[in-house]
């Protein structure tokens, strides 16, 4: 009787011994609109599950724990920064052994960088339940939050360890993004948020609780990447035999990538969670949510950028390793001019009915906001532009070139905050965004990405 395991790794296993029959750059294609058709996939699987759990979260859990859930997942998403302590490197490194056919080199790099994300992830995890533990609530998420001390603690402990494990399970993306394979964990997470969806379901009709929604939005995710492991090392067990052996060597590379993709991820996480803790310290607890919930909506249509987006530096690497400079130009100038059209037709939706849809269809009351969706509607045009350039950049430029004007966007982004939020609320928190995009990325990354194009 044939397994769901074996029939998964029938299918991984002729598809690939198909690609080997042509030219790489043909294979690399071939791989990247695989990667593409499959996270447009996901992304809608998962566009699914956050437009369900947005209204459901938040009618069933109430504005107050509402507020104090986005706050709590946006603290603990700190944890993931452990991740990049070494995922980006591996990546990198996996591609470039694997285009010299380096197997030793391909089996060092994967033991380094999973002690790394075992050492990284234990020491995250002491931090942020230190930091719970000691920190008033009010200090940590705002006054409003005072009386929460005892829920805080409680859930902190489980979701801590439930994302210190999502640290560890993310080491198996990366090594597959290193080989081009981003299909599976594309497929993967396309099932796990199918999951998700019927059992954050369960989860609200029988009393939500904070543990049972992160425990069923972070904890089922992993349950794919352990296949992905398994299938791993069925297909390349050369990769596990170094696993007790010394990497001497590989440590620096992996965290010379990582450290500088580390700057850019903690920029990442001010761009998507400053908005709401500034709110919630500078403003009211509804304009809190309100901004909370229309930002999401923005971040979830952005989504789909990223599912072409997601398989693309990775490629991109591949592609300056067997030094193809002829294919990124082809392929950048491609997407480039799909996601424009994109950006600007949802900014179009954004701005004349982003009202209306989260009033009438998903229950949330955004009447007198109509500033706040013109200022939204014009950051996802130029969010989606700097996006791109941000993610190819990375297949071909040095990181720490990216990451020092990221981390000085959204440095900008918190100072023009200060500013704007005790003026304007919600719709001053979307013109800090706006305009800390403008101010930098917008004329300064199309330089950089011709010009890293010219030296290559």
């Amino acid at each position: 009787m044939i397994t769901t395991y074996d029939a998964v790794f029938k299918l991984r296993a002729n598809f690939l011994s198909a690609l080997n029959d042509g030219e790489h750059g043909t294979k690399r294609s071939a791989l990247l609109r695989l990667a593409i058709l499959s996270s447009g996939f996901s992304k809608l699987c998962g566009f699914a599950l956050q437009a369900l759990a947005i209204p459901l979260l938040y009618h069933s859990l109430g504005q107050h724990r509402y507020d104090l859930y986005m706050l709590f997942a946006g603290a603990l998403a700190t944890i993931g920064l452990a991740q990049m302590g070494a995922g980006p490197g591996l990546t990198q490194g996996l591609a470039k052994a694997n285009a010299s056919g380096n197997r030793a080199r391909e089996a060092a790099l994967l033991a380094a960088a999973f002690r790394v994300f075992t050492a990284t992830a234990l020491v995250a995890g002491a931090s942020m339940l230190f930091v719970f533990h000691n920190v008033p609530p009010e200090r940590l998420f705002g006054p409003a939050f005072a009386a929460d001390r005892h829920e805080i603690w409680v859930d902190g402990n489980v979701c801590v360890a439930v994302l210190a494990l999502t640290v560890l399970a993310g080491g198996v993306d990366s090594a597959l993004a290193g080989y081009q394979e981003q299909v599976f964990i594309h497929l993967g997470s396309a099932v796990s948020n199918i999951m998700c969806i019927g059992l954050l379901f369960v989860v609200c009709r029988h009393g939500p609780t904070l543990i049972g929604v992160i425990v069923v939005l972070y904890g089922v995710p992993m349950l794919p990447r352990a296949i992905n492991l398994i299938v791993l090392s069925r297909r390349r067990p050369y990769l596990f035999k170094a696993f007790f052996q010394s990497s001497g060597g590989s440590y620096g590379l992996l965290l010379n990538a990582g450290v500088a993709f580390w700057g850019i991820e903690i920029a990442s996480l001010l761009e998507q969670n400053c908005g709401t803790y500034e709110l919630a310290h500078l403003s009211s607890i509804a304009a809190t949510a309100l901004f909370a919930v229309a930002y999401k909506g923005v971040v979830l249509a952005g989504a789909v950028v990223s599912t072409v987006t997601v398989p693309l530096w990775p490629a991109y690497t591949d592609a300056i390793a067997h030094r193809d400079v002829g294919w990124i130009r082809r392929s950048h100038e491609k997407i480039r001019r799909a996601l424009m059209a994109y950006s600007c037709a949802v900014a179009v939706v954004i701005v004349f009915a982003g009202q209306w849809i989260f009033t009438r269809l998903l229950h949330v009351d955004m009447t007198g906001n109509r500033l706040l969706f013109a200022i939204l509607g014009v950051y996802f045009i130029s969010s989606i532009w700097t996006h791109l350039l941000y993610v190819s950049l990375m297949g071909v430029e040095s990181m720490w070139k990216i990451a020092m004007i990221v981390l000085a966007e959204n440095l900008l982004l918190v100072s023009c905050g200060l500013i704007l939020v005790p003026r304007l609320g919600a719709a001053g928190m979307a013109l800090a965004y706006l305009c800390a995009s403008l101010a930098l990325p917008v004329w300064l990354l199309p330089r950089m990405w011709h010009g890293a194009l010219t030296r290559i």
